[in-house]
């Protein structure tokens, strides 16, 4: 009976991926508003990690290339979801039925109904420093960007989440 050991570069995995999947799900809550999303998407960015682990473990920032993959895959779900909204919204005109859309009243909806209001880069720069407690240097590489651009952006979010908030309070 042979013995398999597991070599470095499995255990240096497995202590990112304990490290690291808690933080993406994190990520992928606020932004998505959906723990199941975000688990789905993490466990997709973890994957990816392993299958080129390789080229992962000798990168400067490992975890910049994980929020980045993660950036990338909410993006799309962002897109899928966009377009299927779409469709449903010409299916319901063309039958001329009204939808309603429950609200879950679930905290993690709330967030991402209030990061929502936000462009893609000023979402994804508020998460990485609210949510997943990042240094904005390392905001600037996740997105591959200046650091003084990633300042901007934070302060351009800020000012648009109060604007929409005094929005939502002088009419609700």
């Amino acid at each position: 009976m042979e013995v398999v050991s597991e070599s470095n570069d499995d255990l240096d995995f497995e202590a990112v991926f304990r490290g690291q999947y808690p933080r993406l799900v994190a990520i992928g809550v606020a932004l998505t508003g959906s723990a199941e999303v975000a688990g789905d998407l993490a466990q997709e960015t973890m994957a990816r990690a392993h299958r080129e682990w390789a080229l992962v473990s000798a990168a400067d920032a490992p975890t910049a290339w994980l929020r980045r993959v993660m950036k990338n895959l909410i993006i799309d779900h962002h897109r899928r979801r966009d377009v299927e909204t779409r469709a449903n919204h010409r299916m319901a005109s063309a039958r001329t039925v009204e939808s309603d859309s429950p609200a879950t009243g679930s905290a993690e909806s709330e967030m991402a109904e209030w990061l929502d209001v936000l462009p893609e880069r000023q979402r994804m720069a508020v998460v990485l420093r609210y949510v997943d407690d990042l240094p904005v240097a390392e905001i600037a590489i996740v997105l591959d960007v200046a650091v003084g651009t990633v300042k901007a952006t934070l302060w351009k979010a800020r000012r648009r989440l109060e604007q929409h908030m005094a929005t939502e309070a002088a009419h609700g």
